[in-house]
């Protein structure tokens, strides 16, 4: 995706042209454009949209251009938009280079490098890039005083490409063929001095004196009657040469150059060849920006520019390096430096500050007996020998920052490149470049191009090794030489060879290359505490880990767990893609998994995973009694571990969320550590969150496995629980059937038990997908007797959720009036008991019950407090509810876009938490708007696409909806015909369910139809 504002504000994604859909979303677009991957602030993006006069609710407005502007920018991969909220502001994150204005500057700038290098052919095809971005005017078609300010201020920098040219041909005498592009631009631009030189020298250098001439007065008198002032001394000076007839040769400027290199010899150069970089393009964008950046600071004096490439062996930090030095070395006239400073060299210990000063003063032509001896006075002289040079210092493998401080040249106009697989700190000045795997596509180009075309035809096998690979260029480019070593060898058997090893790690080899020495050689230079946490990070399955969780595996504190972590961090054998939150690279978890195996005896082992299951099983078990407390609960069997205590709900919400995948990992693991009643605990304590979150099928096993197992004991209550938990997930999964079988066997269990509470939770379960299948009043014989139980028990919280249960039911029966007043107790309990969760489903369904008693803008308040609640105490799925619901209202205000733009929020969420009902609700609701908009086709399709998971799944209330909506839309395209069947087996649904409401709907179209 690209970002245009030299011209028009416009985006271009997969060479197609967008244009947001306003000039205001334009200005925010551009705004964030030009000060890319900084925040702008929400004030000043106001007074860049409105200058002084806002509208009533200006931060309102900004934030439904910045909605709109996320949802037209969203990539079409990831379905992620760069336009992101920080900082009280947005911001876009982008990289520059996919900013035509940032390309433009970078390549006037490496034009500029290139002319004063001498390359002037090589500048000339920068140029030629750098032309076609400038399309017209910055932020055309924006006015304002903040986008005239933009333009004054980019005018002369974007001039910079057009002078350039100008300077090549008046240098090389082809005067005539640049008259007319200066022409042009000093018409744009006639107060611009430098534009005026250049094409007075032109004109001169055709013999066209008198032009020349008159280009001076035209300047001299805009100048003057413009802005009160006198042409400069440059235009002045050129003048009275002309006048003077001084020949053109002496008036152009002749590129004399200054150079530092040494008169006894080509610079020196010792750089390793390029191997052909592949991928990388914005670390390599990143790099070689800083590269001219350092040279244009070091050219105004300032001190030596020092860039880091950081990251894990393997990840291909001396590529990088050697790639971008040798693309730039124009810019470095005086030499590129190489130096192994040996980190990692195996038996060898890394190569002392001193030992590398004498390699570097020796190669720069220092005679022996002028090296000093000590390290204050080596460091001295290397600074002093790079005062007047310009060149490329790269630092390759460094070890710690001690290592490398005396390397370090003073004030110099030299650039330092430092690659290490330590996080080096401490070093001012320091900018980092942190590699990480290779993304799929150049993984696979690397393959390809270390094995050749003709042996890496098979997509799908080639996409397996680089997987199997982990990504790693360097076990990419060992794997491609193993199977170039075997030429009989097709992809399959090299696949064949990852897949069927024990171990995946021992397989990548090449003759001596093992990529796990390349790990060995970063584990053997920790501590033992410190190798003792990474073996343990092998023992975790889940896909991150926190220092809590750490001090459970390893019986450390925390405070110690996430010091110990961080050491390891800053050498890149782990890493924290989410602050506080760890993980390990494929390959490393099975290194650290081999070491563990290896290094510690099995006890210790199942200790420590013992020990990492209870911790999550403990903090689960204390956020759901937090989150969930009306729950009919086992009790978890006593251990001696800590119990946290949640602050509040929020809480335990966020630390479920965050350890989600660790979870259903490790309650999974728990059924092969055993003992299985502990698993089985673990379902149960899991089943609460899975009910709000949809956890999906690992969670639904989980349960349906923990209810098998309560059935081969004697704990009947605990088996009934786990039958109730077992109906409400197939509920969720759409297995309307099994749902009520586990719900009926349940409540026989809880009947025979005589306890209350299970009953009532029995009862209320088994009436949801008793609902769902078209029972409602079934439904309602259930949820009265819950209500009753929870009334004996004088349980406000409890009764509160009875009463909405059965109002929801009432509800769609169409007693709107005891429904309502159900609504209102349940509301208040909910109050009462501080159960926030259950007052915006409260609400919200208040809001239909409103809905149907045709009070519109009630509807919409009591959505919006459901909404405003879920924000901070609901699920995913809940506000994707809401949204739903708001999206039907908002069809009776005529906010047609606004109802689709949250159907089209809510349906992504749905289908990812398996919620078919819903989803088909949600495709039936994008079916009825886009009839209103006139669109036949997509219509019926969604309802279609509705009609084909209602019946998948046996929702009958909402196979009665899809197929009457799909009758509206026919019969408004005039397919009346169609209208009627599928009105009649609308009608046919409706009565078998008892839907009155849709019956009656039916009815009525079908008698206008036969009319």
């Amino acid at each position: 995706m690209e970002f245009r504002i030299l011209g028009s504000v416009d985006m271009v994604v997969d060479g197609e042209v967008r244009r947001p859909g306003s000039i205001k979303e334009r200005i925010v677009l551009a705004s964030l454009a030009l000060d890319v991957r900084k925040s702008v602030s929400s004030d000043t993006l106001i007074n860049r949209l409105w200058e002084d006069r806002p509208p009533v609710s200006p931060r309102g407005n900004l934030r439904s251009l910045t909605s709109r502007l996320r949802k037209a920018t969203k990539h079409p991969g990831t379905h992620k938009s760069p336009v992101v909220q920080q900082d009280h502001g947005y911001l876009l994150d982008v990289v520059p280079q996919s900013i035509d204005l940032y390309r433009y500057l970078l390549l006037s700038t490496r034009a500029r490098h290139l002319v004063d290098g001498g390359d002037d052919e090589g500048a000339l095809q920068a140029l030629d890039e750098a032309v076609p971005l400038w399309r017209g005017d910055p932020l055309a078609g924006i006015s304002g005083l903040w986008a005239e300010e933009v333009r004054r201020s980019l005018t002369p920098r974007l001039l910079a490409a057009a002078l350039i040219r100008a300077e090549i041909g008046l240098r090389r005498g082809h005067f005539a063929d640049i008259v007319g592009s200066l022409v042009s631009l000093t018409s744009q631009y006639p107060e611009d001095q430098r534009l005026a030189e250049h094409l007075m020298l032109a004109l001169y250098g055709c013999g066209r004196t008198s032009e020349a001439l008159q280009v001076y007065q035209r300047t001299w008198r805009r100048l003057r009657e413009e802005s009160g002032v006198e042409p400069d001394h440059r235009l002045r000076r050129l003048q009275k040469s002309i006048l003077r007839n001084v020949p053109i040769g002496e008036l152009v400027p002749g590129g004399v150059r200054e150079q530092l290199r040494s008169a006894t010899g080509p610079p020196p150069d010792n750089l390793p060849p390029a191997a052909g970089l592949v991928g990388r393009d914005q670390e390599r964008a990143t790099l070689r920006g800083a590269l001219e950046q350092g040279e244009s600071a070091a050219g105004g004096g300032g001190s030596v520019a020092l860039e880091a490439i950081e990251g894990m062996s393997g990840v291909g930090k001396t590529a990088l390096a050697v790639a971008v030095g040798r693309e730039m070395r124009h810019l470095f006239p005086d030499g590129l430096i190489y130096i192994n400073l040996r980190a990692h060299a195996g038996a060898a210990a890394p190569m002392s500050p001193g030992a590398a000063l004498d390699f570097l003063l020796r190669f720069l032509g220092t005679p022996t007996d002028r090296i000093p001896r000590d390290l204050d006075s080596a460091t001295s002289l290397w600074r002093a020998m790079l005062t007047q040079r310009r060149v490329l210092v790269l630092l390759d493998d460094a070890a710690d920052p001690d290592q490398v401080r005396p390397l370090l040249p003073g004030d110099s106009p030299s650039v330092v490149v430092v690659t290490s697989r330590r996080r080096l700190v401490g070093i001012p000045g320091l900018r980092r470049i942190t590699l990480s795997m290779l993304p799929e596509r150049d993984a696979i180009a690397l393959f390809r191009r270390l094995v050749g075309e003709e042996r890496t035809r098979g997509d799908a096998e080639v996409a397996d090794i680089v997987r199997l690979s982990g990504y790693l260029p360097l076990a990419l480019e060992i794997m491609a030489g193993r199977l170039n070593s075997h030429p009989t060898w097709s992809l399959s058997d090299l696949t064949r060879r990852l897949l069927g090893s024990s171990q995946r790690i021992s397989a990548i080899r090449d003759g001596d290359r093992e990529i796990w020495r390349a790990f060995e050689f970063s584990y053997r230079l920790l501590t033992g505490e410190q190798q003792r946490v990474f073996r343990r990070l092998g023992l975790h399955v889940g896909p991150d880990i926190t220092p809590e969780a750490v001090a459970a595996l390893t019986g450390m504190s925390s405070h110690r767990a996430e010091h110990v972590l961080e050491d390891l961090l800053d050498r890149y054998l782990i890493q924290e893609l989410v602050p506080g939150r760890y993980s390990l690279h494929d390959l490393l978890r099975e290194y650290a998994q081999i070491l563990a195996s290896s290094e510690e005896p099995e006890t210790e082992r199942a200790a420590a995973r013992s020990q990492l299951i209870d911790f999550y099983l403990r903090y689960a078990d204390a956020a759901d009694r937090t989150l969930y407390p009306h729950r009919s609960r086992t009790p978890l069997d006593a251990v001696a571990h800590t119990i946290p205590e949640w602050a509040d709900q929020a809480q335990a919400r966020t630390w479920l969320g965050a350890e989600r995948e660790n979870l259903l990992a490790t309650a999974e693991n728990a059924w092969d550590a055993g003992p299985p009643r502990r698993a089985a605990l673990f379902a149960h304590v899991l089943a609460g969150f899975h009910d709000a979150e949809r956890l999906g099928s690992v969670a639904a096993e989980l349960i349906r496995r923990a209810a098998a197992y309560w059935q081969t004991t004697e704990d009947r209550a605990e088996e009934a629980r786990a039958l109730i938990d077992l109906c409400a997930a197939r509920t969720h999964a759409g297995l309307l059937p099994d749902a009520v079988t586990a719900g009926k066997r349940a409540l026989n269990l809880a009947r025979s038990l005589g306890d209350a509470d299970i009953v009532a939770e029995a009862l209320t379960r088994l009436s949801v997908p008793q609902t769902f299948l078209g029972d409602r009043r079934g439904a309602a014989v259930l949820q009265r007797e819950a209500l009753d139980i929870r009334l004996r028990v004088s349980d406000r919280g409890q009764s509160a959720r009875a009463q909405n249960n059965l109002a929801i039911t009432l509800l769609h029966l169409g007693d709107l009036d005891t429904a309502q007043e159900l609504f209102q107790s349940a509301l208040e309990g909910f109050e009462a008991s501080g159960h926030h969760r259950l007052m915006g489903l409260a609400h919200n369904n208040l809001g239909d019950i409103l809905g149907e008693r045709n009070k519109p803008g009630e509807a919409r308040s009591s959505y919006e407090r459901a909404l405003r609640i879920f924000e901070t105490h609901g699920s995913a799925v809940e506000r994707a509810t809401v949204q739903l619901n708001l999206a039907d209202l908002l069809q009776h205000f005529g906010e047609f876009d606004s109802s689709l733009d949250l159907y089209q929020k809510a349906l992504p969420v749905l289908r990812d938490a398996s919620e078919r009902r819903t989803e088909s609700i949600v495709l039936n609701g994008i079916g009825v708007i886009l009839r209103r908009q006139g669109r036949r086709e997509a219509s019926v399709r969604h309802h279609e696409e509705a009609l084909g998971v209602a019946r998948a799944i046996g929702a009958a209330p909402e196979e009665a909806q899809a197929l009457l909506d799909m009758a509206v839309t026919e019969h408004h395209f005039g397919a009346d015909e169609a209208a009627a069947s599928h009105a009649a087996a609308a009608l046919e649904v409706a009565r078998r369910i008892g839907a009155e409401s849709e019956a009656a709907r039916a009815r009525e179209l079908l008698s206008v139809l036969r009319s």
